[in-house]
């Protein structure tokens, strides 16, 4: 114990115009309340001390800051009347100090060494109105100054927090003092101002959140003075405040860049690592497509997790931590004297990194791993049981923080990906988030080229397919022609209904209009057709309408029994196209419920992208490869199975549609193709598309053939290469021959197509020479569809 003087404020404050006085007076009270009763055996120490007390102001007057080694026993003795005698830490931080703790003047020597430290008071303080700021002390004497003198008890704590900082101005470590006002008394130098209280807190339900602004027009701290001393004592704090603060920056987690917060989270535990030479690594485990990913940004201070060791690609994860990811342990190596090491496949690694001290924590949140925490160091001893128990303490915050991450890792994805990929098909899935997550990265690490790459897919087997209506367009144009003649003859009825009692020139103009657009109609295009059907109605028929309706008023209802056929109307109007579109629909729901069963048999054998594309029939892209299903081995004989499937689903779909006709308001039919094509090509997302096409100048060929293959001739004849009842499979190269031939053969044992097989050869066609197809009939007796 020692004297001596040490400030604890800083700058100038409004308490210094407080009038404050250093005595025993509120003290020696504290000593004759008990000695009022009589003297006893526990009477003995507070007598002596008043005794004592007397005797040195006598000899020394009375106690002030100039005469403070004269009492020294006395302080000492408030010392141990304040703690417990058998406690003897030396590392106790206990003080007296002034009336309002602005300065101590007696104290452990552990409390002295203290505040050789940079120590400096946090920063948390009220705002006024006019701007300037209301500290803790100010706070302090305002509080006092209620309890004591207005019986108004204040949640306001008497503890101030301070930073200890290092040199680099960063905080190690977090103290809290706590100051103990029953030896000071406080007097109003005049008559107290009457007030009402509650206006002066922010709420009603709660007296001890003060208004500051209305408490410091109220009350004046010159009008009182304080004496006596107050006794203070500090509790190193850090593990309360670490946790503190993790808590307060997990509410704002979302507005935060998780590389920045990771970083600033290491600054966070500093204080509970004690040492500079302690590392503390924490990396949330991203899942991705069902594979952990991580991000080697913040994995870089990881022994367990490294770029080095961790994988191999994407989606080869090193076993070793596959295994441990799978099932997570504890692992601590040259941590506790009086426990072992654990035996950990990772120890040669821990070995090799040189480090001496190492602890690993698995988080987890809800049951599963949400991360992984790693504590280490070059130099042995550096973690002692009061660092690995605060460690232990956080856990269960850090396990909710990894967790929080992730969760607004996978948001910030799928935000991506609904934005610029819009829906994307489970096979391909991982691959949009895996590019999204790198984004997320050059965003966090904020590069200036940050963009999102290319969604590529390559060395894909392709597999195309299209069923189409035959004859759909023709069948279409003429049920709108019908549909016209008609609406035509509806009008032939009105002229006539019109003009039996009298020939009005309104009748005879319009009659020569429509005998005009009838004949003309006969010697031009469909497409010109339709322009001048349109126009017919909206321009002549229409105004007549209107102008019979004016002139014929005694025959409005037969005006208006014929005026509902004439424009747009399904159900009475577009009757033939009606017919027309209701029997497409119904072949349409054929097909695509025979490709859904397709699409599933391939999903199910292996993963692929398939796209659909809505024509008069139905067109189909199958894209099948490694780089799309990295997680399954993959072997060409995959591709040989899904063609055999797709012949089979071919016929399938024509054999229904052949059954259907007879249930079609209009009879339809349907031709079958599928193009073979022997190599494997490259893809990319368009998009702006929001689609699949080929990637690069070389596989363009394979769009083309497609484009130009649907209307394609047999060689030296007219005949078109799609035909009812029949599946035409495309190919230019014989390597192909060897496994479709047995595929084909396979088939026609199910009893679906017959024996024949066609083998043509197929026009030259702009840009493609020497195409040839094989051509099947499907058996229309067949009946099984298990």
């Amino acid at each position: 114990m020692e004297i001596r003087k040490v400030q604890l404020t800083k700058g100038k404050n409004t308490f210094y115009k407080l009038e404050k006085k250093l005595h025993f007076e509120p003290f020696f009270r504290y000593l004759e309340s008990f000695t009022e009763s009589g003297i006893s055996s526990d009477d003995m120490i507070p007598l002596f001390a008043l005794e004592r007390i007397k005797e040195i102001e006598h000899v020394s007057g009375k106690l002030c800051k100039h005469n403070l080694s004269a009492y020294k026993d006395i302080l000492q003795l408030i010392y141990s009347l304040s703690v417990s005698l058998i406690d003897t830490d030396p590392k106790r931080y206990w003080a007296l100090a002034t009336p309002l703790a602005e300065e101590a003047f007696y104290g452990t020597d552990a409390f002295f060494d203290l505040w050789k430290n940079r120590l400096e008071e946090q920063d948390i303080q009220d705002q006024l109105q006019d701007g300037e700021p209301l500290n803790n002390q100010e706070k302090l004497i305002y509080t006092l100054i209620f309890e004591r003198l207005y019986g108004l008890p204040a949640k306001e704590n008497n503890t101030i927090v301070y930073h200890h900082l290092n040199e680099k101005g960063e905080i190690i470590d977090y103290y809290d003092l706590t100051i103990d006002f029953k030896f000071v008394d406080i007097k109003p130098k005049k008559e107290l101002p009457q007030f009402d209280l509650r206006n002066l807190t922010k709420n009603t339900n709660d007296a001890s959140l003060f208004n500051w602004d209305h408490v410091i027009n109220a009350i004046k701290l010159e009008d009182f003075e304080l004496s006596g001393f107050t006794m203070l004592t500090v509790k190193k704090s850090s593990l309360e405040h670490t946790i503190k603060r993790i808590q307060s920056i997990l509410l704002d987690l979302a507005t935060y860049n998780y590389h920045l917060f990771l970083s600033d989270l290491e600054k966070i535990i500093a204080p509970i690592l004690k040492s500079t030479d302690t590392i503390f690594s924490l990396f949330p485990l991203f899942q991705l497509n069902g594979l952990p990913f991580f991000d080697y940004s913040i994995t870089n201070k990881s022994i367990l997790i490294s770029e080095a060791n961790a994988s191999n690609s994407y989606t080869n994860i090193n076993p070793q931590v596959a295994n441990y990811l799978k099932h997570p342990h504890l692992i601590f190596y040259n941590t506790l004297d009086a426990i072992k090491n654990t035996t950990s496949i990772f120890d040669e690694r821990i070995k090799a990194s040189g480090v001496k001290t190492y602890l690993c924590i698995p988080l987890i949140h809800n049951h599963a791993l949400s991360g992984i925490m790693e504590i280490y160091s070059h130099q042995l001893d550096q973690l002692d049981n009061e660092t690995i128990q605060s460690l232990r303490t956080l856990v269960p915050l850090l396990s909710q923080l990894s967790y929080d991450i992730t969760a607004e890792f996978k948001k910030r994805i799928d935000e991506i990906i609904i934005n610029r990929f819009t829906t994307i098909q489970p096979a391909v899935q991982w691959k949009f988030n895996h590019i999204a997550a790198q984004y997320i990265q050059e965003l966090e690490n904020d590069e200036q080229n940050a963009h999102i790459k290319p969604v590529i897919f390559e060395e894909v087997y392709p597999l195309y397919g299209a069923i189409d209506v035959k004859d759909s367009t023709v069948i279409r144009n003429a049920s709108i022609l019908k549909d016209f003649s008609f609406k035509v003859k509806q009008l032939a009825l009105l002229i006539d209904e019109l003009s039996r009692e009298d020939t009005h020139q309104l009748i005879i103009d319009f009659s020569k209009r429509v005998d005009q657009i009838t004949m003309s109609l006969d010697q031009i295009s469909f497409d010109e057709s339709m322009v001048k059907i349109i126009e017919f109605f909206r321009k002549d028929v229409q105004p007549f309408i209107e102008a019979a309706r004016r002139e014929f008023s005694t025959k409005h209802d037969i005006i208006e029994h014929y005026a509902k056929h004439f424009f747009t109307n399904r159900e009475t109007g577009e009757f033939y196209r009606n017919e027309f579109e209701t029997s497409l629909w119904k072949i349409n729901q054929i097909i695509s419920k025979e490709l859904n069963h397709f699409n599933s048999f391939i999903q199910g054998n292996y993963p692929s992208y398939f796209q659909k594309f809505r024509t008069d029939g139905i067109e189909y892209d199958i894209y099948i490869g490694e780089s799309i299903t990295p997680q399954q081995t993959f072997s060409k004989e995959f591709i040989n199975i899904f063609r055999r499937q797709q012949i089979i689903s071919m016929a399938r779909i024509a054999l229904k549609a052949h059954h259907a006709k007879q249930d079609l308001p209009i009879t339809l039919e349907t031709t079958q193709l599928i193009f073979i094509n022997p190599h494997s090509i490259d893809i990319s997302f368009r998009e702006d598309e929001r689609r699949f096409d080929v990637e690069g100048s070389l596989n363009i060929r394979y769009e083309i053939i497609k484009k130009r293959i649907d209307k394609i001739r047999v060689k030296r004849t007219k005949e078109r290469l799609t035909q009812v009842n029949k599946i035409a499979i495309v190919y230019l190269s014989d390597e192909v021959l060897e496994d479709l031939n047995l595929s084909i053969q396979a088939i026609y044992d199910m009893g679906i197509i017959e024996r024949t097989v066609e083998h043509l050869k197929l026009e030259d066609v702009q840009g493609i020479v020497g195409l040839k197809a094989i051509r099947l009939t499907v058996n229309l007796n067949y009946r099984d569809f298990s």
